[in-house]
């Protein structure tokens, strides 16, 4: 049996979601009303429903984000959303506090561990995998060799982020951002402290690094696709349910092209998660659309090349050198010796160039022209900007404008149309049904009526049509021994409510399923729990009934910890203890705050504390 890979796009709205399932996503993931991990992306049950209709024309899965950490007062509300999902079309709730376990959740709909568990280790994985969550969202710096062990102790599918914005903390146990702007990152409020200027000094007191020191560039895991899949994973999720629309799209079509090309190479031994076939009308291009620069090297257990000390903003595409800069009229223009690469430079593309002070200024041109190996930007105004200095384009107007097109992106689902004859309780009827690519069958019958017989030609013309832009006919079958007598107005409405019977049928993914708490409870992995995780009296409670002691203190360095680092700034800019230097005395100033740097070099960890 093939094993079915997902990818799993990011929607922060209705608009944005279709977009991602056009491009080719198996799977969504979005926020609903309230209790998102990204508070500024909510989208109404009006909303959720409509997108979870249009999602499973395709089969794709709808995963909603239930990850925040809840208060006391927030337990009715966030009852009542679980228990209004039983109508909506959700197939999966992305979760972290454990109080919801305490609800019924709607048939159909799996428990997926957010991220935001923090399921670091195999004893945690274990516990998650005995509360019967379907799917395990592993953290962000793990990797390949851990991910293999995981697979071999759970049955829960394995999800990996491969694109987007990466924590510099470990998943799920950051407080720095509530602690400095009383915005918490288990709220889904995170202030982003660590995309902050700071400054690293050593036990001297001496300044030894300045700049966004843990500012992460982003994961981007294209060419490690085929070592996640023999590793376990089968969720390959892109980060950004705050991103735009280009963005989706963007890193949608590049992570489809290349799991279609594994699915295609390997025989029968995956196949894709949802069905219809995508058509693409641009080139993507990981460059030109939003990114810090790239990474995948925490998969491979290095700690090289993760961080942009100089930006978190998006530098763009290298375009080539400043040559010259001069006047022309009323222009200001730069000349610049462009890439091979570069086949055009439009009016009103964004540029960006690091300066002389080592910080990041950007301008865009009113008017460009490209003559042989060189281009010109012209600038109403003067800027400072040397020879020498390396030019990159993060603005892309033609780009931009081919992938925001109507058609930059579209999808079909192929279904073959069948008319025959049928008895039903002694009865003639004919009747005409659609099936689809996962054998979902919509049909209508209808009675003959005296007169002429309709053409077959003209009855497969008729049959073949849909109503949708989405859905196309690709075979009718017609019993030889089939004869239609009606009007043509007729054939066609009884066709409409064929599809539209079709259409009504495509509900939650594994409409069937039902999630059930385990009777005997497994121990969870310790007697004791970061008090900061636990907000509310359910989730109190649950932690109690699987043998953890609330009342009992962490590990001191736990509880003072704000972030937790696989990335070291010691390692980074000093002398790692395991090749002979010292780990104490090491501060950050971020800001006018103050924090301690703390290693713990046997689990190859930093800790940020106050």
């Amino acid at each position: 049996m093939s094993t079915k890979l997902e990818l799993l796009a990011p929607a922060k709205d209705k608009e944005t979601a279709i977009a991602a399932i056009l491009a080719g996503a198996d799977a969504i993931f979005i926020g609903g009303p309230s209790f998102g991990a990204r508070s500024k992306a909510a989208n109404s049950l009006d909303e959720l429903k409509e997108i979870c209709t249009f999602a499973h024309m395709f089969n794709v899965k709808v995963h909603l984000t239930v990850n925040t950490l809840l208060y006391d007062n927030e337990l009715d509300e966030a009852k009542k959303l679980i228990e209004n999902l039983d109508d909506i079309g959700v197939d999966a709730i992305i979760m972290q506090d454990l109080a919801l376990l305490n609800f019924k959740i709607p048939k159909g709909i799996e428990l997926h561990a957010s991220t935001q568990c923090d399921i670091s280790d195999v004893e945690k994985l274990k516990f998650y995998d005995k509360l019967g969550f379907s799917q395990i969202v592993l953290p962000r710096e793990i990797t390949l060799d851990e991910i293999k062990l995981y697979r071999e102790n759970t049955n829960a599918k394995l999800e990996a982020f491969v694109a987007g914005a990466l924590c510099v903390a470990q998943s799920g146990i950051c407080f720095i951002s509530e602690l400095m702007t009383d915005r918490s990152a288990n709220r889904g409020e995170c202030a982003h402290i660590c995309r902050l200027p700071m400054s690293l000094y050593n036990k001297e007191n001496k300044e030894i690094a300045h700049g966004h020191l843990i500012s992460m560039k982003d994961n981007f895991a294209l060419d490690s696709l085929s070592d996640l899949i023999n590793a376990g994973v089968s969720s390959f999720k892109i980060e950004g349910r705050l991103k735009d629309k280009d963005f989706v799209i963007n890193q949608v079509s590049l992570f489809r092209q290349r799991l279609d090309e594994i699915i295609a190479k390997s025989n029968g031994l995956y196949e894709r998660q949802s069905k219809g076939v995508v058509t693409r009308n641009f080139t993507p291009n990981p460059y030109k659309t939003f990114n810090r620069g790239f990474t995948n090297v925490m998969l491979y257990n290095k700690n090289d090349n993760m961080v942009n000390t100089i930006t978190p903003k998006s530098q763009g595409e290298e375009i080539g050198t400043c040559q010259n800069t001069f006047k022309e009229k009323n222009s200001f223009v730069i000349e610049v010796r462009i890439n091979k690469t570069i086949e055009n430079i439009a009016n009103g593309d964004g540029f960006t160039y690091v300066d002389d002070n080592n910080e990041l200024q950007g301008f865009r041109c009113n008017r460009a022209s490209i003559e042989g190996k060189k281009a010109y930007l012209y600038l109403a105004k003067p800027i400072a900007i040397k020879k020498g200095t390396l030019i990159k384009r993060n603005i892309d107007t033609y780009f931009i404008k081919a992938i925001m097109q109507k058609d930059s992106v579209i999808r079909h689902m192929y279904l073959d149309a069948y008319v025959k004859n049928v008895s039903v309780d002694n009865e003639d009827f004919i009747e005409i049904s659609y099936v689809d690519e996962c054998d979902i069958k919509g049909s209508i019958l209808f009675k003959n009526e005296d007169g002429n017989a309709l053409n077959i030609d003209n009855i497969k013309d008729k049959v073949a049509k849909t109503s949708s832009l989405y859905h196309k006919v690709k075979n009718v079958f017609i019993e030889d021994n089939v004869h239609i007598n009606v009007p043509i107005s007729y054939l066609n409405q009884k066709r409409r409510e064929a599809f539209d019977t079709y259409l009504n049928t495509k509900t939650k993914i594994r409409s069937d399923y039902v999630y059930k708490l385990p009777d005997s409870l497994p121990n969870y992995i310790c007697d004791s729990i970061d008090e900061r995780l636990v907000q509310n009296k359910l989730s109190f409670a649950f932690y109690k009934s699987v043998g953890v002691d609330l009342d009992k203190k962490v590990n001191k360095l736990i509880s003072s910890s704000l972030m937790t680092c696989r990335n070291c700034l010691v390692k980074n800019h000093a002398l790692c203890k395991k090749d002979g230097g010292s780990t104490t005395g090491f501060y950050l100033v971020i800001g006018k705050d103050r924090f301690n740097i703390v290693c713990d070099c046997v689990k190859c960890r930093m800790h940020i504390t106050k």
